[in-house]
């Protein structure tokens, strides 16, 4: 028992002598001097209408006591932004809005970018000391009225659709190109399904090397989608991509890109299935015949 009593003793005191040790080595907890700021995220995007082309970014604080300003610097791609060179927040407040807007020098179909900065001193622990913000106008789209839109792969028959245009530049949109109906006219029951795109937008891009500079070549972002899964799988739907933005290799066939004439408009996608495969090394060709254009019936 005695032995017993003695290690208790000391495993007693060795507890203690840990205890005092660790106490001595604990890190003394970061207190901001005041408030400390933070972004959200460390990098946005706006979209915005050119009739008022204001947004705002908001910004938090370490507490809502008091009011307090922050000092924000700007750094822009180009003189067209508005941006205060402080915020303030009011007492009660844990968040505020930098207003930002831009000048009428900003250009529609150009994106600025815009890095905002705290102050090293004035950032939370862990938290956004700098956004990055992409920024860019809205283009104005006008409704030209109906035309044509043919998919020789896809569709069997040609159907009316409405084409919008971007106002000032050559920049089209082809209103809802496919709808269920046209697809279980061609067939396609047990492929339906997955994304749909509302709208194919198009627009004339400088003459690609090899090209010819009397012709008009024509672009579209990345790919567009006609509602049809391969094979019915939920994950394998099918792509119609700009050929090269599927792969390099194809730069040849964006030169089939055009207007054939002055209102007929040819697509040579790459219709592609991701992980699976396709049809990339096919002319399936697709036409659309603005509106004023000729009847697609008479020239295909």
């Amino acid at each position: 028992m005695k032995k017993l009593l003695n290690i208790f003793a000391v495993v007693t005191l060795s507890a203690v002598f840990l205890a005092s040790c660790n106490t001595e080595q604990i890190t003394q907890i970061y207190e901001p001097d005041g408030p400390a700021y933070s972004f959200i995220n460390k990098a946005g995007s706006f979209t915005l209408p050119a009739t008022n082309p204001v947004f705002s970014v908001k910004v938090f604080r370490s507490t809502t006591e008091g009011s307090a300003t922050v000092n924000i610097a700007a750094t822009p791609s180009a003189n067209v932004f508005t941006v205060p060179s402080a915020l303030t927040f009011e007492d009660g407040q844990g968040a505020a809005d930098l207003q930002i807007s831009l000048t009428n020098q900003a250009a529609i179909g150009l994106v600025y970018t815009l890095k905002l900065t705290i102050g090293e001193e004035d950032v939370s622990v862990g938290g956004v000391g700098t956004i990055d913000l992409k920024v860019n106008l809205a283009y104005n789209w006008i409704s030209l009225g109906n035309g044509q839109f043919y998919d020789s792969w896809t569709l069997y028959s040609i159907p009316t659709v409405e084409f919008r245009q971007a106002e000032g530049f050559e920049r089209w949109r082809i209103m809802q190109p496919y709808t269920k109906a046209l697809l279980l006219e061609a067939e396609w029951e047990g492929w339906i399904g997955g994304p749909t795109s509302s709208y194919i937008e198009f627009w004339v891009i400088p003459t690609p090397e090899g090209g010819d500079p009397a012709v008009k070549y024509i672009k579209w972002d990345t790919n567009w989608y006609a509602g049809l899964l391969y094979g019915g799988d939920a994950a394998s739907p099918i792509k119609w991509y700009y050929p090269t933005a599927l792969s390099a290799s194809y730069a040849a066939q964006i030169l089939k890109c055009k207007f054939i004439q002055d209102k007929v408009v040819q697509f040579r996608p790459a219709i592609y299935i991701d992980g699976v495969g396709g049809w990339a090394n096919s002319d399936n060709f697709s036409w659309a015949s603005l509106p004023g254009g000729p009847d697609l019936y008479d020239i295909l």
